[in-house]
């Protein structure tokens, strides 16, 4: 009798061991799925001055021309030094000039777009995974589980600053040498912060604002 319990107990924890290794293959799975949709779709709802036209200030911002930056003389001149080719197609100015790091054809073209920071919008980016009329911060616990990075709020510092400095390293290839530059350059904590810089507004929350919890 008891080798037989000690027999049943087996099953059901390899049972168990099964099940947990079977669901967690099949979350994977599905977050792999996610892609990139390309800014153009965020600015199908998002191109609106009622929720504070988030699409055409991006398109205003260095963000949006940043792989545009990578055919200019300068860019040139300093991937000569760098031994890179073609600038606007190498993977290395790629990682950090356009989403997704250039492995994508709908985003190789727009510089850093909403999903840069955002997250892959396949799940997300489709009306009903994250739009809801009545209740905004429902709609945004809903893009959370869809897929949304969680950049959001005074609790999310952190997370937005680790995406910042994914780009906005001294690691990157292209860091500048002059002092003033790198000053210029540099992104601290406080900035990430507000998302502003100077007289260059990053802020594009929607309208009327989310809370800051």
């Amino acid at each position: 009798m008891r080798n037989r319990r000690h027999t049943n107990t087996f099953f059901i924890i390899a049972a168990v061991m099964l099940l947990t290794v079977a669901f967690s293959t099949y979350a994977l799975s599905e977050k792999k799925k996610r892609s990139y949709v390309g800014s153009a779709s965020c600015g199908t709802c998002h191109d609106a001055d009622s929720i504070g036209n988030q699409y055409q200030k991006w398109l205003r911002s260095p963000h949006a021309k940043a792989v545009l930056i990578l055919k200019t003389a300068p860019a040139i001149e300093l991937a000569k030094k760098l031994t890179v080719a073609s600038p606007e197609r190498d993977r290395r100015c790629l990682s950090c000039h356009t989403t997704g790091g250039g492995k994508y054809p709908v985003t190789l073209d727009e510089g850093v777009g909403c999903e840069a920071c955002h997250g892959p919008g396949s799940d997300y980016g489709e009306f009903a995974g994250h739009v809801d009329t009545i209740d905004r911060i429902g709609a945004y616990e809903t893009a959370l589980k869809n897929g949304m990075y969680p950049v959001l709020g005074i609790k999310n510092i952190k997370k937005r600053e680790k995406l910042c400095l994914r780009c906005h390293t001294i690691k990157r290839p292209c860091f500048p040498s002059d002092p003033k530059e790198i000053y210029r350059q540099s992104i601290s904590l406080q900035v990430i912060s507000d998302m502003r810089k100077g007289d260059l507004q990053l802020e594009h929350r929607l309208i009327p604002p989310f809370p800051q919890y």
